[in-house]
C-alpha cells in the first residue's frame, strides 16, 4: 500500500483539519472530507461510508470518476474488512479466500490501487472511506501518513456534526410527529420578521371525542397520522410546525392572501379526505384551517392570532353546516375561552 515515492510533506495538512473542523453540518463535513483527502492523495474516486444506529455503513458521499467495472465488488469487499479489522485494507493485502482474490484479481486488471479507512473516534466506528487510485500501484509513506492523520481527523468532524444534529433534532423536534416544534417557529419568526409571510393555523374538528371515547393514546395516533398527512402534503418552500395539541401551524414564506386562501382550502379538502384507521375515521371530523397574512411591518404572532380566530371562525361554519345536513357526531367547543396565548413562552427568570 505505500512506496517509497515523493514527499508530500509540504502539502498544508494543518489547513485542510481546521476547514474539515470548521464545517457545521454534515453536508459541509462530507464535502470537506472529500476535499481534503482529494488535496493530500490524488485519487480518482473516493467513496464515504458513514456508520448507522442500526450498525449498517450507508454511502453518503462519492466523489470524483465514476466507479468501473470491478470496483464496486473490491469496495464492498475492503469496506467490510476495514470495519472488522479496524486498520486500513487494500488491494495489496493478500484476499482470504480464493473468490476474495478474483474479485481483487479482476479489479487491479482494469484498476491500480484500492485503500480502504475505517473512521474512529473516541473507539466509535463512525463510517469508513475508501479511495480508488488509476494511476499508481502504492502511495509514499508520507503521503500515506498524511492521508491516515486528515481521516483521524474526518472521523472527529463526522461524529461532532452528527451529535449536533441529534441535538438540534431533540431540541427543535416534536417528539409525537417528528415535525417542527414551537421553538422552531419561535426561531422562524424572529427569521422571518418584517417579510411576506402567510401563516396557516390548523385544528382537528374531533379529537376530543377521539379522546373520550378511544383514549389518549388513539388520540396521539390521530395527532401522528394528521402530522405525517401535513408533511407529504407540503410544498418544498413550506414549513410545518405541531404548536402544540391538535394545532399545527404551516409557514409560508413569500406567498400573498389569494395564495393563502387558495392554499388553506387545498389543506382542507386534504384533511377532509384523509384515510385513517376505522376507529378513527369513524370520529375524526377533518380539520379548520384558518389563513392569515401579515400586513407591512406586523409582528407575526399577531398574525398568529389573527389566522387562529379565522380558524375559530371556520371551525363554528363547519359545525354549523355538519348540524344542518345530520352528520355532526360531537364537537369541542372552541370558543373565546379555550383560545391559547399566541405568544413565546418565556423561560422563568433565575
Amino acid at each position: 500500500m505505500i512506496s517509497n515515492a515523493a514527499d508530500n510533506s509540504s502539502l498544508p495538512l494543518l489547513a485542510m483539519v481546521q476547514t474539515l473542523l470548521s464545517a457545521r453540518g454534515l453536508e459541509h463535513v462530507r464535502a470537506a472530507t472529500a476535499h481534503g483527502a482529494e488535496l493530500i492523495s490524488r485519487y480518482s474516486t473516493l467513496s464515504l461510508y458513514e456508520a448507522q444506529p442500526d450498525g449498517a455503513l450507508k454511502l453518503t458521499t462519492r466523489s470524483g470518476d465514476e466507479l468501473g467495472p470491478g470496483a464496486e465488488a473490491v469496495e464492498d469487499l475492503l469496506r467490510e474488512r476495514a470495519r472488522g479489522s479496524g486498520n486500513s485494507v487494500s488491494t495489496l493485502d493478500m484476499p482470504l479466500s480464493q473468490e476474495d482474490r478474483l474479485v481483487v484479481l479482476d479489479y487491479t486488471r482494469r484498476n491500480s490501487l484500492c485503500i480502504t479507512r475505517p473512521l474512529c473516534a473516541y473507539g466509535e466506528l463512525t463510517g469508513v472511506v475508501v479511495l480508488h487510485y488509476t494511476d499508481r500501484i502504492a502511495l509514499a509513506q508520507t503521503e500515506f501518513e498524511m492521508l491516515r492523520r486528515f481521516t483521524e481527523f474526518a472521523a472527529v468532524a463526522l461524529l461532532t456534526a452528527r451529535t449536533r444534529a441529534d441535538l438540534q433534532s431533540i431540541a427543535y423536534s416534536d417528539a409525537l410527529t417528528g415535525l417542527a416544534n414551537r421553538r422552531w417557529l419561535e426561531i422562524e419568526f424572529a427569521r422571518l420578521q418584517g417579510s411576506e409571510v402567510t401563516l396557516l393555523l390548523i385544528d382537528f374538528d374531533g379529537l376530543k371525542m377521539v379522546n373520550d371515547t378511544l383514549g389518549f393514546d388513539r388520540g396521539d395516533e390521530l395527532i401522528r397520522a394528521v402530522g405525517v398527512g401535513l408533511a407529504a402534503s407540503t410544498k418544498p418552500d413550506e414549513f410545518v410546525v405541531r404548536y402544540g395539541g391538535d394545532e399545527f401551524v404551516v409557514v409560508m414564506p413569500e406567498t400573498g392572501r389569494e395564495g393563502a386562501l387558495r392554499r388553506a382550502e387545498e389543506l382542507t379538502t386534504t384533511l377532509d379526505g384523509m384515510t385513517l384507521p376505522p376507529d378513527l375515521a369513524s370520529l375524526f371530523q377533518g380539520a379548520s384551517v384558518g389563513p392569515a397574512t401579515a400586513k407591512a411591518g406586523e409582528d407575526l404572532w399577531d398574525v398568529l392570532r389573527r389566522a387562529s380566530a379565522e380558524m375559530r371562525s371556520r371551525k363554528r361554519r363547519r359545525k354549523t353546516d355538519r348540524e344542518l345536513s345530520g352528520n355532526d357526531r360531537g364537537y369541542e367547543n372552541a370558543g373565546p375561552g379555550s383560545e391559547a396565548q399566541y405568544r413565546p413562552r418565556r423561560a422563568p427568570e433565575s
